[in-house]
């Protein structure tokens, strides 16, 4: 089968889209399968508008970048998506929100097409009313749309009136790359001693909510290692500094995926204060669990809630309350066999529902299934 991803970015950029669409493309390319990946150039790459980048292949996986003129509204342009889009697929899966992959589907895919609603348009509202008919006419022509929580369903409007079409297959994890080790090596940016320690990773963007973070630490004897890197770090780094929290908060900036494993290993307990909707799922909770760490999110009506499940496998504190934050990450602290207790039931949760295999093969199903119609 020849498998097309529209996908706006593709790794090494950071992202869950992105780690979702690779994951994809290794996992049916290691079936057998042909699989090509269509991605703009993004932050890892020189951006040449005179050259697109189609990148040797591995195994059945083949990567074209698309040069880009610049991002507006976080929207590549890249006019030569179009006609590298054109690629005799079997069936394509686009992944939204993302306008050149939707125009793609109108103007150059001639397959059958299933759209993953990752989420609604949130940040480009003055562009939604011009974006808006054309996401209507994907979604309406689509053979099926991926979610991967029910809580999708009513989180993105976007999809509403199209419930016939849904299908869910959640997002999965690696349980061979993410399987608890025995003794296992503590990264050097982790502070020294026995105290627990939180664990924060992903990229350092407002809706993340690393600032109320800092205010639960501030004032505590808590301690927390942040991985990622943003547009954020800088305010994070001046704060860090402002408030005397350099002994408590440690900035690791990126973290290769190959070392990631042993960051969460060596944490107590995983830490997600996001503020708004903009997360909606949370793949790095999935990764936390299962290497039984317990987890702490916020109370937002999306994917988030169904990953974690509150009182089970972690806690869950209100959007954007500080002080009970700080409650949860103290009661986490402060309780080993707490910890234990919720770290052992996450990974029972990751391997029965979020595992790698069954995301791939929930897709793979879809794609024969689309074809074949």
């Amino acid at each position: 089968m020849r498998i097309l991803h529209l996908s706006k970015f593709y790794r090494p950029d950071p992202g869950g889209l992105e780690h979702v669409v690779e994951q994809l493309a290794e996992g049916a390319a290691a079936r057998g399968n042909q699989v090509r990946v269509i991605a703009a150039t993004g932050s890892g790459w020189i951006r040449d508008p005179k050259r697109r980048i189609t990148e040797p292949p591995r195994g059945n996986v083949v990567v074209v970048r698309i040069p880009t003129y610049g991002v507006r509204w976080s929207q590549p342009i890249a006019p030569g998506y179009l006609p590298a889009a054109r690629w005799p697929a079997d069936v394509a899966h686009v992944h939204h929100p993302h306008p050149l992959a939707d125009l793609s589907t109108v103007l150059a895919v001639r397959a059958p097409y299933v759209v993953t609603q990752h989420s609604d348009i949130r940040r480009q509202l003055l562009a939604k009313p011009f974006y808006w008919p054309l996401v209507r006419h994907v979604l309406h022509y689509s053979a099926a749309i991926v979610v991967p929580t029910e809580a999708h369903v009513r989180a993105c409007p976007e999809i509403h009136g199209y419930e016939k079409k849904i299908r869910v297959i959640p997002f999965g994890v690696d349980l061979r790359r993410f399987t608890p080790r025995v003794h296992p090596d503590r990264p050097a940016t982790f502070p020294d001693g026995d105290a627990p320690v939180a664990l924060f990773v992903g990229r350092l963007v407002g809706y993340k909510g690393l600032g109320v973070l800092l205010d639960a630490v501030r004032g505590t004897s808590l301690r927390v290692v942040i991985v990622g890197d943003g547009p954020e770090r800088a305010a994070l780094e001046a704060r860090i500094a402002s408030e005397g929290l350099a002994g408590q908060v440690r900035l690791a900036g990126s973290v290769s995926d190959e070392e990631l494993p042993a960051y969460y290993q060596a944490a107590d307990y995983f830490v997600l204060p996001s503020l708004t909707a903009a997360e909606m799922f949370g793949i790095v909770l999935l990764e936390a669990m299962a290497l039984e760490k317990p987890v702490i999110t916020t109370a937002l009506e999306t994917g988030v809630r169904e990953v974690n499940r509150a009182g089970e496998t972690g806690l869950e504190v209100p959007v954007g309350d500080a002080a009970a934050l700080r409650v949860a990450m103290e009661r986490l602290a402060g309780d080993a066999a707490l910890r234990q207790r919720f770290g052992g039931a996450g990974r029972r949760r990751v391997e029965e529902r979020f595992t790698l295999e069954r995301m791939i093969e929930g897709h793979l199903a879809l794609y024969d299934e689309v074809r074949r119609r």
